[in-house]
């Protein structure tokens, strides 16, 4: 990385925009900003920061950087233009009205002042495209043939404008849009490109092109068209919900949330949106917020709409509310009684309440209403032991042959499968569609681990220096919780089973808000990475640890002591025990082999986990879970307590007795009966953590060695495994 203070600042200029050229540009924005640092004063370095950080979401350091480039070249037309589109970006008031007052003194040409500042007044909804001289009543005519649905009119009409008025953007954005409800994708996208070689600030052809192009699996550029939308008229709500839906399909809620609620703010009788929003913050275990936006949509729908209701059941099950979410499954089910996806999410909720025999009912009621569809077979399986002879089995092998079979219900299915003849102990047929259903998982989620792997190694060199046992922590709270961290499926549910069966200790499941938010901490780096630890101020550590406190006092208010099984933990381990010294970790360590195949077997919530349908990324995964306890090992060993899974099921007493002293608890003899705690699972272990200790799980991939080996070799390569 080249320094300006060595190379000088026109050699350092020359290689950041070399960086941002060849799409590097965490790189580009790092020399950027140590150009800024060694001369605040160069328009051009403002400029393209502003711009970076706006790509990346960061439009309150954008907005800074834009308004100090307008200082600094007031007369520059784009530094003006990357002003106006970050504020557009932003949404919020203050940020429209900064620019828009700077924008009245601006030595600009009028016609361009008059074009930034209408984005933030009368055109901030919808634009006012070229017309080329074409008759009103001729456009009015063509807009009514678009809103009766005659598309192939619409289309015909369109053109014939063109042809007489070739400066019509409206003429060519109508016909795109007919053009695509036609089915003829290319030929729209040329009619919009057109459209906007006519009035290249025309927000709704944007808008209207982004969903042809995430049609075409063009995801990045139907991204950056809803932007260059929302950048032309900030309150389009096309544009806004469009962009908010599209990332939130690709696993992108957080982002998502900014567009959703700037529709929400415009359009609030939108049940569509609010139902959105409730998906994200579900995504992002925000369940309080996600119960308040699944609630509006049923309200708005009338709790005439099933979807809405079941999805407020299940945000109601997230926050303990048990009894609501129940009367919600049963609105739902009255709605639509064959809905498989609403049968099947209510068996989802009825085992985690350990109501096994109900559970099982919905998901054949599930298979009966819909027995073309995968995923309620795999829901049936994954409580249900298989028998040889049971008549479904046929039946799966077959739909999952077929040709005519979507690949998502053929996942499930495979799924399904290999779950029933590893019980009916056909071991040598379980991959023959355990692979196939693995594959087909990444192909519907693809997934880069080299991201991970960065990930972990950027957050290591952030937190390397730091010194964590002599850092002190103003006023810290209290609360004590204890964390269970370790890889899915090497035992983390049941370990919280046994704490959680104590008579001070509640039970909380996965919250993942301390992982999310000690993660939090450390953002604001340069290039939107990590910021070094040793930076991060005393009183940053004891608000976090505040803000947790204050979400347990909310969500359980009677609680004495939580368990939360954020198995992620480890990531952030040292930042969660400087915000809260009294808080216990637990780290749960299995066989890598049993771990993995465990993790393989099993389907995952919606963008979560995609490391798991890959062998080797599940080798390379684990990789960075050792990489992280090891940092943690090395630096604060008595801040941890580690628990091999096969020590405990092997000798449940004295492990048992260990694993509480390290909580700071006295011993229970109801931690060794957890089998009989009857309070609400949300794991994959909802089965198994209701049955007593059992060692039939170790060493289960030995039966598979051989149709393991990729992840075998893997673990073998990277030290894991000596045999």
């Amino acid at each position: 990385m080249a320094d300006p203070a060595k190379t000088g600042l026109k050699t350092a200029y020359a290689a950041a925009m070399a960086r941002l050229q060849a799409g590097r540009k965490a790189e580009a924005l790092e020399l950027f900003g140590a150009i800024h640092a060694a001369n605040p004063r160069i328009a051009e370095v403002e400029y393209q920061i502003a711009r970076l950080f706006t790509e990346f979401d960061r439009f309150d350091r954008a907005l800074t950087h834009a308004e100090a480039a307008a200082a600094l070249a007031p007369a520059q037309p784009a530094v003006w233009t990357a002003w106006a589109e970050t504020a557009a970006l932003d949404g919020r008031a203050p940020a429209r009205k900064a620019c828009l007052a700077a924008l009245k003194a601006a030595p600009l040409p009028p016609d361009l002042r008059q074009t930034l500042a209408a984005r933030f007044g009368p055109a901030a909804a919808q634009s006012r495209p070229a017309t080329g001289g074409a008759p009103a009543p001729a456009l009015k005519a063509l807009l009514a043939l678009v809103s009766a649905g005659k598309h192939a009119e619409a289309e015909a009409e369109a053109a014939r404008i063109l042809s007489a008025h070739p400066g019509c953007a409206l003429a060519a954005n109508v016909r795109g849009a007919a053009l695509a409800a036609l089915g003829r994708p290319d030929e729209a996208l040329a009619a919009y490109r057109g459209a906007l070689a006519i009035d290249a600030g025309y927000a709704e052809a944007h808008a209207n092109m982004a969903p042809v192009l995430a049609h075409l699996g063009r995801l990045p550029e139907a991204i950056a068209t809803y932007r260059a939308a929302i950048a032309r008229a900030p309150d389009l709500l096309t544009a806004l919900n469009g962009l908010g839906q599209l990332l939130l399909t690709q696993g992108q809620p957080k982002p998502a949330l900014h567009w959703l609620d700037r529709a929400a703010a415009l359009a609030p009788d939108r049940a569509d949106i609010a139902q959105a929003q409730g998906n994200a913050l579900t995504v992002l275990r925000d369940y309080p917020a996600a119960v308040a936006a699944f609630d509006r949509a049923v309200r708005l729908t009338r709790r005439k709409a099933a979807l809405p209701l079941m999805m407020l059941a299940q945000a109601r099950a997230h926050v303990g509310d048990d009894a609501r979410a129940e009367a919600d499954f049963a609105a739902a089910r009255a709605l639509e009684p064959k809905n498989a996806v609403i049968l099947g999410a209510d068996g989802v909720f009825l085992q985690g309440l350990g109501r096994f025999a109900e559970a099982e009912a919905r998901f054949l009621d599930a298979i009966a209403g819909d027995p073309a569809a995968g995923e309620p077979y795999r829901l049936y399986y994954a409580s249900h032991k298989a028998r040889a002879d049971e008549p479904m089995l046929a039946q799966m092998q077959a739909r999952f042959a077929d040709p005519a079979t979507p690949d998502r219900d053929r996942m499930a299915l495979g799924f399904a499968l290999a779950k029933a003849l590893e019980d009916v102990k056909d071991h040598a047929r379980v991959f023959d569609y355990l692979d196939p259903a693995n594959a087909l998982m990444r192909k519907l989620h693809p997934y880069d681990i080299a991201e991970r792997e960065d990930q972990v190694s950027r957050l290591i060199e952030a937190m390397e220096g730091m010194d964590w046992e002599g850092t002190r922590v103003p006023d810290p709270t209290a609360a004590a919780p204890i964390f269970v961290t370790g890889m899915p499926r090497s035992g983390t549910t049941l370990v919280e089973q046994i704490i959680a069966s104590h008579s001070r200790v509640t039970g909380a499941g996965e919250l993942a808000d301390g992982t999310v938010s000690a993660l939090r901490l450390l953002v604001g780096g340069s290039g939107g990475g990590f910021r070094r630890a040793p930076g991060i101020p005393p009183a940053d550590f004891a608000r976090l640890g505040y803000d947790y406190a204050a979400m347990i006092r909310s969500r359980f208010p009677q609680a004495d002591r939580i368990t939360d099984k954020s198995i992620q933990t480890y990531l952030t381990l040292g930042l969660a025990r400087l915000a809260m010294p009294k808080a216990r970790f637990i780290v749960v360590r299995r066989d890598p082999r049993d771990t993995l195949l465990s993790i393989y077997k099993n389907v995952f919530p919606e963008g979560t986990h995609l490391y798991a349908y890959d062998q080797v990324d599940l080798a390379r995964t684990y990789s960075t879970f050792v990489r992280m306890v090891d940092f943690w090992r090395a630096r604060v060993p008595g801040w941890f307590h580690e628990i091999q899974y096969e020590d405990l099921v092997a000798d449940p007493e004295p492990q048992s007795r260990a694993l509480i002293a390290a909580c700071g608890l006295d011993w229970e003899e109801a931690c060794l009966n957890f089998h009989q705690n009857t309070r609400k699972v949300e794991t994959l272990s909802v089965w198994q953590v209701r049955q007593p200790i059992s060692s039939g799980s170790v060493r289960a991939w030995e039966r598979y060695a051989d149709r393991l080996a990729p992840m075998i070799d893997r673990l073998r390569a990277d030290g894991h495994i000596k045999d």
